[in-house]
């Protein structure tokens, strides 16, 4: 009987006791707009738990702040580069969100959440482009997910004081176009009818920089960002 070479049982060995990789790409955290209303991958600041206010306007009638609730997520990218200029191969290890499942369930895990005529789960669109990583730490960037689009916000009235959990998988492929897995991501909202929705008319003479106190003048009506409705107070006055 032929003897193994020592080398290959050496090489064998290694690669049994190798630890399987982890995800080439992850979710970390959900981060707040900043004073200019953009979301930075690298901000030092995050969100614990969202908050979203289901109001529909400032009086009876008005659908002005009836606004979709979006996440604002850092996906991490762990694809090294593949590139070779040697054989004339340009990077094939860009990572490209494509879309987002969400699922709406309650703080207990116990069930998910039902709408009338509404699907969940669900899929919506989310886009970015990451490059490969250079080192040992991976590329972050922005993916912004509609967690909550508008038609779900009304039949949240039952959680109202409460909180709901938003289970988001990314959806993504290299422009070599392999799969890229995420685990799921879990985040908590609170929801709140009226917390977050004003009226112009609660703010005679302010300028927009002194109602919102950033630059953030998307009348949000989430994430500690106010919805002004210019509508509310002035028929009250007629």
């Amino acid at each position: 009987m032929g003897r193994v070479p020592v080398v290959s049982i050496f090489i064998a060995s290694l690669l049994a006791g190798c630890a399987p990789e982890s995800n080439s790409a992850y979710v970390s955290v959900a981060v707040p707009l900043d004073e200019n209303c953009i979301a930075k991958p690298n901000s030092e600041v995050f969100l614990s738990a969202g908050s979203y206010d289901i109001a529909l306007g400032g009086i009876p009638g008005s659908n002005y702040c009836q606004k979709s609730y979006y996440m604002h997520l850092v996906v991490n990218s762990q694809l090294k580069s593949n590139s070779n200029d040697a054989i004339g191969r340009a990077e094939p290890n860009v990572l490209q969100i494509t879309d987002a499942e969400v699922r709406l369930i309650d703080v207990e895990q116990q069930g998910i959440i039902v709408f009338d005529d509404l699907p969940n789960p669900f899929r919506v669109k989310a886009n970015n482009s990451l490059p490969p990583t250079t080192g040992r730490e991976p590329q972050p960037g922005v993916v912004s997910v509609e967690a909550i689009p508008i038609g779900y916000d009304t039949q949240l009235r039952d959680y109202v004081g409460e909180q709901i959990l938003a289970e988001v998988t990314i959806f993504g492929t290299t422009i070599g176009d392999v799969p890229v897995d995420f685990k799921p991501f879990e985040f908590p909202i609170r929801i709140c009818n009226g917390c977050m929705t004003a009226c112009e008319s609660d703010f005679p003479g302010a300028s927009p920089a002194e109602i919102y106190g950033d630059g953030c003048i998307d009348d949000g009506g989430q994430d500690g960002r106010l919805c002004v409705d210019p509508a509310c107070g002035i028929e009250d006055d007629e």
